[in-house]
């Protein structure tokens, strides 16, 4: 119950944060649509195409606002203070972890709006499960996106360097949640791409916390 709110505490401190600045979620969700404009103009704007824009935008937009709720902190000399605090470094991992997935599921649903008005989207009576994708993808791409920062912790060029490690994590999941859109789209049940993103999910959801105390044991 201990980590539970101290996680939850470290969470709420970063949303708090972020609610009086807004300044990750206001750069994410103007990179993401312009990531949509530029795609929507050159492949072409039409329901077929929009899944697979969506996520494209979704994933680069991950990679722009994770480094800030991290790295801020630890050029403030902050994050160090954090490791300090007594109690399992997992639940550091779980609070951060739970603050950009909040920020990313917002994101994930302004951009369903934008995509529902730009590509002519009926994307109100697929709601539920439109939305019920974007949850299982958040919850894979907050899990990487915060392990990878971590594990970059204190390496020169890391902003840099986070985008060429975690593309590549990233697609299997970008993958199926294109998939899973589509079916939902369809009305489907995206049958084999849901439970490729579940297992992505657990895999990291049990790997991550274990790999993250690990990596800020060195700090």
């Amino acid at each position: 119950m201990n980590g539970i709110i101290r996680a939850a505490a470290l969470a709420r401190k970063d949303l708090l944060l972020e609610w009086r600045g807004r300044e990750i979620l206001t750069a994410m969700a103007t990179f993401a649509l312009l990531v949509l404009l530029l795609l929507g103009f050159t492949i072409g704007a039409t329901p077929s195409t929009s899944p697979t824009m969506l996520w494209i935008a979704l994933g680069l937009a991950t990679m722009l606002g994770m480094p800030r709720l991290i790295y801020s902190e630890v050029e403030q000399g902050a994050f160090e203070t954090l490791l300090l605090y007594p109690g399992s470094r997992e639940h550091l991992f779980w609070g951060k972890s739970a603050a950009l997935a909040s920020l990313l599921a917002v994101l994930w649903c302004v951009l369903l709006v934008i995509a529902g008005l730009f590509f002519n989207l009926d994307i109100w009576s697929r709601l539920p499960a439109l939305i019920g994708a974007g949850v299982l993808g958040v919850v894979g791409l907050s899990a990487t996106g915060t392990l990878y920062a971590a594990l970059l912790l204190h390496v020169r060029g890391r902003e840099l360097l986070l985008p060429v490690l975690l593309l590549p994590i990233m697609l299997p999941l970008v993958l199926a949640g294109v998939r899973v859109t589509e079916a939902a789209l369809g009305g489907n049940n995206g049958g084999m791409w849901v439970a490729v993103i579940g297992l992505f999910d657990i895999l990291f959801l049990l790997l991550a916390p274990l790999l993250f105390e690990a990596i800020t044991e060195e700090t």
